[in-house]
């Protein structure tokens, strides 16, 4: 049985904690395919290849190759490559998404908390769009760094869609 763990749990804790809803999330199945999965026992890595996705309730992940590295048994890193490699959360009550990311890059450590977009990365959440060549995400502290190219004029781009008529209170 211990294989069968090692091999689903980084999944399980990576999908709660990008989703948000981790009591609820914890819940669902988790749903992978790919085209090879390969798991080496003794460095700790899981590795999945080939239009990978993964879904797990209102969460799905698609990238071309996933990596999964555990160190003492305990997960460190997840890391998705792809042309690019995308996560996307649909509101519950909505059906629409609420949150989606993509890059040709985007790695997961699971100590600090932290997500990194690389290479061409993007993120949206309800309307409000951020672009650069990287964004890091902490998520414990709810706190976002975006960046341009090195070595270049490159520089992020930040979209905030104006608020409804309504919600600004201009209507009776």
């Amino acid at each position: 049985m211990k294989p069968f763990n090692s091999f689903f749990s980084p999944l399980i804790i990576y999908l709660i904690l990008v989703s948000g809803g981790i009591k609820a999330q914890a819940l669902l199945p988790i749903s992978i395919e790919s085209d090879l999965a390969e798991r080496n026992e003794k460095t700790g890595i899981t590795i999945y290849k080939g239009n990978v996705l993964i879904t797990q309730g209102n969460l799905s992940i698609k990238a071309d190759l996933v990596t999964i590295t555990e160190n003492a048994e305990q997960i460190s890193k997840i890391h998705c490559a792809g042309s690019p490699a995308s996560f996307k959360q649909l509101d519950i009550t909505s059906q629409t998404p609420d949150l989606i990311g993509t890059a040709d890059d985007v790695e997961y450590l699971l100590q600090e908390q932290q997500i990194n977009l690389k290479k061409n990365a993007s993120l949206s959440s309800y309307g409000t769009l951020i672009t650069g060549d990287s964004i890091s995400y902490d998520l414990k502290n709810e706190i976002w760094k975006a960046g341009g190219a090195e070595n270049s004029k490159k520089r992020i781009r930040l979209f905030i869609p104006p608020k409804s008529v309504k919600t600004q209170n201009l209507l009776p």
